[in-house]
């Protein structure tokens, strides 16, 4: 399964970084320049506008910046919160911005979510530079002798078929392959040396990957503690464990379920009609047969 998954990862890796190459000048024609608004220095001075800080860095793939903002956030209201968290956040409203709740414990908890899907995503992010440079080596070799997009795509794909599927590989595909390594002058062991590369790295990104994750989980897990109401973080919670489960116990896909269940219990006692219904659909592309839905189908029928 571990061979699996890095021939995997190595056929989509080589194949995103030669995609990036292709589309690069298209998409550097459609930028569009938007006017910067400044973000304030503290927390405190503007929470909405900070707010929105945090939320544009999360957008913007700017984990780093997002993580900074909002642990200094964090580290501002936390005095308040032990004073009296059900108290009002200072300057909650600014200009025509405003926060949608200003109770202390309300704020805290919301920025530990968005802390929280700040480390998710980074982890999801995560990719090495090393690999990368690696393939694009890899392609400039190729280019030289006259290999193109598809060409190159074609060989990794028959030597990734080759290795996970050797008796599937027919005569035709083999002489396709022999053709396509003479063209391009290699043997099969630089190949198996790429692959190698890739699995340390991968090995490497996947042991910070997994460190983000439980960070992220740490601060889910904090968020709805502070505020148990917080539909949100409940269902960003079921959002990273559902998005891991996939290559872990069943123990990760009920924890998963029942934070939706948690999730959706709270919205429809809020009314929220449509995030209810979301949080439903999610669940059941999870499991359609989720025990969970049944509890929530009772109490629709109760």
């Amino acid at each position: 399964m571990k061979k699996l998954t890095s021939l995997l990862f190595l056929s989509i890796l080589i194949l995103a970084t030669l995609s990036a190459g292709l589309y690069a000048e298209e998409k550097g024609k459609n930028v569009h320049r938007k006017s910067e608004i400044v973000c304030p220095e503290k927390f405190l001075k503007n929470p909405p506008l900070y707010f929105y800080c945090i939320y544009s860095d999360y957008h913007n793939h700017k984990f780093d910046s997002g993580i900074k903002k909002a642990e200094e956030a964090l580290r501002e209201i936390e005095p308040l919160y032990r004073k009296n968290p059900g108290a009002k956040v200072p300057n909650a409203k600014a200009g025509n911005a405003r926060l949608k709740d200003d109770r202390i414990y309300k704020v805290k908890s919301d920025l530990h979510m968005l802390l929280g899907m700040l480390y998710f995503k980074k982890a999801m992010n995560l990719k090495s530079s090393k690999e990368k440079k690696a393939f694009m080596d890899f392609e400039k070799k190729l280019e030289k002798k006259g290999f193109n997009y598809f060409e190159t795509a074609e060989l990794m794909n028959l030597y990734i078929m080759k290795k996970l599927f050797p008796e599937a590989f027919d005569e035709k595909q083999k002489e396709l392959y022999s053709k396509l390594l003479k063209k391009a002058g290699i043997a099969e062991k630089e190949l198996d040396r790429l692959y190698e590369e890739t699995t340390k790295e991968e090995e490497k990104i996947n042991e910070e990957r997994y460190s983000f994750i439980s960070r992220a989980m740490k601060e889910f897990q904090t968020a709805v503690k502070v505020d148990p109401d917080n539909a949100i973080a409940y269902y960003q919670m079921g959002n990273l464990l559902s998005g891991i489960s996939e290559e872990s116990t069943g123990e990760d896909s009920e924890a998963a379920e029942e934070a939706y269940y948690k999730a959706a219990l709270i919205l429809k006692k809020k009314g929220d009609k449509t995030g209810y219904k979301e949080v439903v659909k999610k669940l059941k592309l999870l499991n359609p047969e989720s025990r969970y839905l049944k509890l929530l189908k009772g109490k629709e029928d109760a």
